[in-house]
């Protein structure tokens, strides 16, 4: 009993430094620019059978569940991770078409 006194002033909070973040939400663009890279790979493999085309598609909707995910979990990591899957799959598609 001697240690729950009442009078006894509040510990100090846990010092948060402000450079010190974590970057766990960051795997979540990695993973992404993963699944991005991987496909972009498989459907060039197959451009001459209309890959290209295929890639275009599954890149929106790659696109589209990017937003959704940022709109339901309320995490801005999902949003880079869409506007960086456009931006570099864009370019990717501008390439191979420059390529062939």
């Amino acid at each position: 009993m001697a240690d729950n006194n009442i009078w006894d002033p509040n510990p100090p909070p846990e010092e948060k430094r402000p450079g010190n973040k974590s970057l766990g939400n960051m795997s979540i663009v990695a993973y992404n620019l993963l699944a991005l890279a991987f496909y972009t790979v498989v459907f060039r493999m197959f451009a001459s059978q209309g890959g290209f085309l295929f890639d275009a598609f599954v890149l929106l909707g790659h696109f589209i569940v990017c937003f959704v995910m940022a709109i339901s979990s309320k995490s801005w990591m999902w949003v880079l991770s869409g506007v960086l899957v456009v931006g570099i799959g864009f370019s990717t598609c501008v390439m191979v078409i420059g390529m062939g």
